[in-house]
């Protein structure tokens, strides 16, 4: 099954979190009402964890399917996926740092094996959108779990599990977000905003909801009309929620963030409905040159830090840092710069971990088969 519809769309959710990061005073993010959707940031985060634990379910349920992760290739590929270009980006943050604070032995020694996330004090060290990669890493690690769970027939009690782990999640998020001892950047701050646990919900709702599709329980929503009102719905409904969230708390004077998955069921509406979408739609979102930016959106994601501190380090001198042109040159810098990774390093190296494991499992089923003959 082709998605490629999808692809896209990650190119927008990490563009969000460029503007976030460096473009959050520039135009048009600077408007108010605007501002809340362009520099989403970190609610983007959470919606590629749904559009993570949905591709994945796409890709490898089937339902006639006992053994999907034979011969260890399937590690393998999580691998090849995102550790080396991970890995490129906190060379570069290291070598910038060397003689500077935050490149101690624990720090490189946490953010080298993706688990930075899980102790309070270090998810944003090095390069800090890496953080993100160390919740997905734990999410990779509970995939084939979730894949036995659901070959042994369970996947409505995994629905409701992923229902009230959700729910408990944003209970918790809230509850805690309201307290009196809350300071940001605290450990608890640290724990309610980056720990792998607290954003597991997130992935559930994705993987459970491509394992409906691959089993064809959405075949309604496929119709063209209902599928084009339903998308237009709760898209409105979804930017709605992103610009009012700030009227609400200061309305109510509780604190909600959307961080953790508190909008994720309208994400996941999304993606389904894009992901089942037949009209021209589709065909647009196709295109080659939009999927291109969509598969280079991991290298824009994860090499914004180094390369914004090459960018400014290079152009600062020329232009002023709070321009608009200053931004926007850096935002088409980052994503030739992305494109040229995904092409040059990112496939390259994809290609050759995963045709390693492809003879190592050759091999091994050929020295199994001269044991049995012997």
């Amino acid at each position: 099954m082709k998605l490629e519809q999808l692809t896209f769309t990650r190119y927008i959710a990490a563009l969000s979190v460029v503007f976030f990061h460096y473009g959050a005073q520039i135009f048009p993010a600077n408007i108010p009402w605007l501002n809340p959707i362009l520099a989403a940031g970190p609610i983007a985060v959470s919606y590629f964890y749904v559009l993570s634990g949905f591709i994945m379910a796409i890709a490898y349920y089937r339902p006639g399917n006992t053994a999907p992760f034979k011969g260890g290739r399937y590690w393998l590929a999580r691998f090849a996926r995102i550790y080396p270009i991970y890995v490129l980006a906190l060379l570069l943050m290291i070598g910038a740092k060397i003689n500077g604070a935050g490149s101690d032995a624990l720090t490189v020694s946490l953010s080298l094996s993706m688990l930075q996330a899980w102790v309070p004090g270090y998810p944003l060290t090095l390069n800090a959108p890496g953080w993100s990669i160390s919740v997905e890493m734990f999410f990779y690690l509970c995939f084939p779990l979730l894949m036995l769970v659901v070959k042994r027939h369970h996947l409505p009690w995994l629905t409701l599990g992923m229902a009230g782990l959700w729910l408990v999640t944003q209970i918790l998020h809230t509850s805690l977000l309201n307290t009196a001892g809350y300071q940001a950047f605290s450990p608890l701050h640290d724990f309610i905003y980056y720990h792998p646990v607290m954003h597991l919900s997130t992935f559930l709702m994705g993987f459970v909801a491509g394992v409906w599709l691959r089993l064809g329980k959405f075949q309604y929503f496929a119709q063209a009309g209902v599928n084009a009102i339903s998308l237009i719905a709760v898209l409105s409904v979804t930017l709605l929620l992103l610009a009012w969230r700030e009227t609400f708390i200061n309305t109510t004077g509780i604190a909600v963030d959307y961080t953790n998955g508190l909008i994720a069921p309208l994400f996941i509406s999304l993606i389904v409905l894009l992901a089942i979408n037949t009209s021209a739609l589709r065909d647009w979102l196709s295109h080659q040159w939009l999927v291109l930016l969509g598969e280079a959106s991991f290298s824009l994601y994860i090499l914004q830090k180094p390369l914004h501190g090459i960018y400014e380090s290079l152009v600062g001198r020329w232009l002023d840092t709070g321009s608009a042109s200053y931004f926007y040159l850096f935002i088409i810098l980052l994503t030739v710069a992305a494109i040229v990774s995904f092409q040059w390093i990112e496939t390259p190296f994809r290609r050759f971990i995963n045709a390693f494991g492809s003879s190592s499992d050759k091999s091994g089923e050929s020295r199994h088969r001269k044991g049995r003959l012997t």
